[in-house]
């Protein structure tokens, strides 16, 4: 690669700035700067491409105000129903940590430090009308100071002041003495006192954010986009001799600067239909005059070592005779972003909404005045009347009312050249012509406004459809300022205080003061734009919303009910952020301050109580459990009573049974004894029955041996 013999001089460079300048003013003015001055021309009701015809009607469309009137308040609800315009996600590990903060921070910077809702204005209103809003971030170390004054204080009270942090004493004299008594003596003393004026440094840098003027933002004709340009440029003709000297830079050479007289010649087309009651010269003193301050970054090979760096230069001055102030190599983002309306592919400029309008509103205007003039025709004929006919012919030109004209004798009647009407048909155009503009920006009548005419014969759903139609429009415009503008100005807001800002700086969020350190940040998290609702109507959103409530509340439900305890508490933040979301859509802002900070520290906090709590029943379910238990313990002593109570029956039973059967036993042998004596007694008696038998028997047969015996005869 080829590379340069040597490094470029403050000559070199000012060659290369004065050309870069000259050929970007050429280009806009050739190119861009007759679109723009038309469109502010359009929009402020004047035109001077189509005037109007002496003594006829000069009525004047505004069409282009009209359309941006309608959609301008729908763009800036979307960036600003939420006091989150952004949010930052991690790019790395770790940086969930930081994210939620970044994102409160930036917003801060953004709507606090910097008057947000004119910046998002500005843009907005730059970008519908011209195309583009261009909005400038960068880091302005100056530090900022308040000045006081304070008399009467002592050398301890003075003391006491200087050690506080970023307090200097600028001025100090001696004051009225204070008389005092000795505590120990008990006499007068005068105690020296001091009058002092001190500086309190209250900020050592700041991120800045402006809006500049489409007119004076310069970039070369090559370009694509501003990251890749080759030369951007901010024109500033509004900077004074005092603040050049202010910025640091030398002070012969800001006096040598020829100061920029506002004369038409100077001005642009586009600041001069943006405020023709300009001033033509400057008054006052000398260091209020005011300079053509050029602030560049091109990129050009000033080292020599054949790679291209970006260089920032301050060039003062106009017209090929500008000064060079100072130059450094910047390795930074360019502080410039674009708002687009309507990107075009491959170019730089985009299409303006006033664009698409501006033909329409010449064309309607015309035909407004063709109307009118026939309508006037119509209403006022000529009169065909001979000369000297009439007596009274001021009557006749200018009528009074009941005047009466007065005619000579004979003369011929009065007759009118009727005019036709052209209404119809011209009311027949202009309703075309709406219809043109309802192609291509989605403004008519129905979504303008709930306009009774327009909704009659028409479902709710063909309404809302067609009015669906238009926001979607109107959310794509949004969409290209959000991804291609903003998230482009959000990122280089987190760059900046995170390389710039080497200390915390605490800053009141949500009624408590927060330290914001950036410096553990990562510089890369992605910023996102909210740009999800406040597109549509508010009852759309509204309903959208309570939708996914009802859903959100029916998944955690779920959760409870199947003991899901940590999925439930993870769907707490979500359904937070629904509420939120449905306060803005509302139209409040700080929804926030409506609801409990929900942090996962807290959630944790919550899942760990629970989980106590599952160990440690409440009062209630103990002391139900104790009853249950008490009931099941009197339960189990009246069983193991009962239990007892039968084991003894059964064994006072059994007792019973086997003395019964001892008895039982017992008798039986009694029984068998006494059967047992009885036949011992039946076998006694009969052997003795059968002894004697047998006795007798031997004495009967003895007797009758001797005598004749006669047994069984009467007794005696």
């Amino acid at each position: 690669m080829a590379s340069r013999d040597k490094a470029m001089d403050e000559d070199e460079i000012k060659a290369l700035v004065t050309a870069e300048i000259r050929d970007a003013e050429l280009y806009f003015r050739d190119d861009v700067v007759q679109n723009r001055e038309r469109a502010i021309n359009y929009y402020n009701g004047e035109m001077p491409d189509t005037p109007a015809a002496p003594g006829w009607s000069s009525f004047k469309s505004r069409d282009v105000s009209d359309v941006m009137g309608w959609v301008l308040p729908g763009i800036i609800r979307v960036f600003s129903a939420s006091d989150r315009m952004v949010n930052y996600e991690p790019r790395r590990p770790g940086d969930e940590q930081f994210t939620d903060q970044a994102s409160d921070y930036a917003n801060y910077i953004f709507w606090v430090d910097n008057n947000g809702y004119r910046i998002l204005w500005d843009a907005t209103h730059d970008s519908l009308l011209l195309a583009d809003g261009i909005v400038k971030t960068y880091w302005d170390d100056s530090e900022e100071c308040e000045y006081s004054v304070h008399s009467g204080l002592t050398a301890e009270q003075v003391m006491l002041l200087t050690e506080e942090e970023g307090v200097e004493i600028t001025a100090q004299k001696e004051g009225e003495p204070f008389v005092d008594v000795d505590p120990q003596t008990g006499e007068p003393i005068e105690i020296p006192t001091y009058d002092v004026k001190i500086k309190r440094v209250t900020s050592h840098g700041r991120t800045r954010i402006e809006t500049v003027e489409p007119e004076n933002f310069l970039i070369d004709r090559n370009s694509i986009s501003i990251a890749d340009a080759r030369f951007v440029c901010h024109r500033d003709p509004h900077v004074t001799r005092s603040k050049l000297i202010e910025m640091g830079f030398d002070k012969d050479i800001v006096e040598s600067i020829p100061r920029y007289t506002f004369g038409y010649s100077q001005l642009s087309e586009e600041a001069t239909a943006r405020d023709p009651n300009v001033v033509t010269d400057n008054i006052g003193d000398k260091s209020m005059d005011r300079v053509e301050l050029y602030e560049c970054y091109v990129k050009a090979d000033v080292n020599g070592d054949g790679i291209a760096e970006t260089v920032l230069v301050y060039y003062a001055g106009g017209n090929g005779a500008g000064t060079l102030l100072d130059w450094e190599i910047w390795d930074d983002d360019l502080p410039f972003s674009q708002i687009p309306c309507e990107p075009v592919p491959h170019r730089f400029s985009s299409r303006s909404l006033a664009g698409e309008v501006m033909d329409v509103q010449q064309i309607k205007t015309v035909l407004f005045r063709q109307m009118l003039n026939n309508l006037y025709q119509v209403n006022n004929p000529q009169k065909d009347v001979e000369a000297e006919s009439v007596i009274n012919m001021d009557e006749l030109i200018n009528p009074t009312i009941g005047g009466v004209i007065l005619r000579k004798r004979g003369a011929a009647p009065i007759n009118y050249n009727v005019v036709p009407s052209i209404f119809d048909s011209a009311l027949a155009g202009i309703q075309a012509m709406d219809n043109v503009t309802e192609m291509r920006t989605g403004v008519s009548r129905a979504t303008m406004a709930l306009d009774p005419m327009t909704l009659q014969n028409q479902t709710a759903t063909a309404s809302q459809n067609q009015r669906d139609s238009a926001y979607s429009q109107i959310e794509l415009i949004a969409r290209n300022q959000a991804e291609l503008g903003w998230k482009d100005v959000f990122g280089k807001i987190l760059r900046l205080i995170v390389k710039h800002q080497d200390r915390p700086r605490t800053i009141r969020l949500r009624d408590q003061w927060v330290d914001m350190d950036p410096r553990q940040w990562n510089a890369g998290m992605d910023a996102v734009i909210n740009v999800g609702l406040g597109t549509g109507s508010r009852d759309r959103d509204m309903a959208m919303l309570n939708t996914i409530l009802q859903s959100q509340m029916g998944i955690t439900d779920r959760f409870q009910t199947s003991g899901m305890t940590q999925e439930a508490l993870d769907m707490v933040p979500r359904i937070k952020k629904t509420l939120v979301k449905q306060a803005e859509a509302a139209g409040i802002r700080n929804a926030d301050d409506f609801y409990p900070e929900i942090t996962p520290e807290r959630l944790q906090q919550i899942a760990q109580q629970q989980a106590a709590a599952a160990q440690q029943p409440d009062p209630k379910v103990a002391a139900d459990m104790a009853k249950s238990q008490a009931e099941m313990g009197m339960k189990q002593q009246q069983m193991q009573q009962d239990a007892a109570l039968q084991q003894e029956k059964i064994q006072t039973d059994a007792a019973l049974k086997r003395e019964q059967m001892a008895i039982d036993a017992q008798l039986k042998q009694e029984q068998m004894q006494q059967e047992i004596a009885l036949k011992e007694r039946q076998l006694a008696a009969e052997i003795e029955l059968k002894r004697e038998t047998a006795y007798l028997g031997a004495a009967v047969k003895g007797a009758s041996a001797s005598s004749e015996v006669h047994v069984g005869g009467e007794p005696g």
